[in-house]
């Protein structure tokens, strides 16, 4: 879970942070007066965020297939796959 910073202690504490984001991969919400304005994150993390959205937006019934897929296994009709060794 992402830790609340006021954005006053985020830029006093940036350096920090940006070692914490990267070496825990810990993420902050950064607010001002009250209200989240930003967001720090793990660069790793920010990468990943971006790719699942490309998916997403290329493959728009993606998330009716792993839906069904799931309610298969639920279900007990899914496949397992198992990669070949060849």
């Amino acid at each position: 879970m992402a830790q609340l910073l006021t954005i006053t202690k985020a830029k006093q504490q940036l350096l920090e942070l940006a070692r914490r984001g990267q070496d825990l991969g810990e993420s902050f919400i950064i607010l001002k007066d009250g209200v989240p304005v930003s967001a720090l994150l793990p660069f790793e993390e920010y990468e990943s965020l971006l790719e699942t959205l490309d998916v997403l937006e290329t493959e728009p019934d993606i998330l009716k297939k792993l839906k069904r897929a799931e309610r298969e296994i639920a279900s007990g009709k899914g496949k397992i796959w198992k990669r070949s060794k060849t």
